[in-house]
């Protein structure tokens, strides 16, 4: 889990979520080519941190070796958690993916496009129902938070670097998201802990912010839930508490796969 911490800190990525209820759906790409790739094709090294960028100026979007499980969760803007069933392949084949928009589209419409492309291309069906899980639930503290107004000229950007200790170990790492919003920050640590982290603070917009995680000899995995949330609460000003509550969850009645040249 250290080694995906650590390659976080090259990574950055440009993300503008939106719901994508309030958008219409009637673009779709104008050409897409879907590749498979071979058999034992390493995973998407982003993919697990939710650090992958799919789009690029100009209408361009491209995948490489991820999983249709993982485009399904971009597209459809939800976290790990929130879909549930589908096959195995799901989530252990992979695609390379290319196509290209007319025009220059937001991320959020692009998200659309991917929708589209799901449904024509890989038959996928859904529905959405609500279930009770254990989620971390974060709220507002009771003081003002510690996110701060954006600067000029910055972009849309997460690093975590590893903060080492005098025998060359990690002893922590230290996460600066600038020109971030909040939902961008909980779907990654939700992704990371395989939790649902549900935002009821009713912060909106992007925002900077900086903290620290600590290890210690009884807190040694950084991905500890006890270590992420504790920072945020800390040192972000959330309220978070561990409970059950409702959550939408997108349930997949069907898909195929898709064959080479397709």
């Amino acid at each position: 889990m250290i080694k995906t911490i650590l390659f976080a800190t090259a990574v950055a990525f440009t993300a503008q979520h939106c719901h994508s209820e309030d958008l219409s759906k009637a673009r779709s790409f104008e050409v897409a080519s879907i590749t498979p790739c071979k058999p034992g094709t390493p995973a998407n090294p982003g993919e697990h941190a939710n650090m992958v960028q799919f789009t690029a100026p100009g209408g361009r979007f491209r995948a490489t070796a991820n999983s249709v499980r993982y485009l399904i969760e971009w597209a459809y803007d939800i976290q790990s958690s929130q879909l549930s069933g589908g096959p195995d392949w799901l989530s252990s084949d992979r695609y390379d993916i290319e196509a290209k928009a007319e025009g220059n589209p937001t991320e959020a419409e692009m998200k659309l496009m991917t929708q589209t492309l799901l449904e024509e291309r890989f038959k996928l069906k859904l529905h959405h129902e609500s279930k009770t899980m254990t989620a971390f639930v974060v709220s507002a503290g009771t003081s003002a938070s510690k996110l701060t107004a954006p600067k000029s000229g910055e972009t849309h950007m997460l690093q975590v670097a590893p903060k080492m200790g005098p025998d060359q170990k990690p002893v922590g790492f230290h996460a600066v998201g600038t020109r971030y919003t909040l939902k961008q920050l909980t779907d990654t640590f939700a992704r990371l802990l395989a939790t649902p982290i549900i935002d009821k603070t009713g912060l909106s917009g992007e925002f900077d912010f900086a903290f620290d995680i600590a290890l210690d000899e009884q807190q040694s995995n950084p991905m500890d839930p006890t270590v992420l949330m504790g920072a945020m609460r800390d040192q972000l000003g959330f309220q978070i508490k561990s409970q059950k509550t409702p959550v939408d969850v997108l349930v997949i009645d069907n898909i195929e796969k898709v064959a080479a040249g397709n």
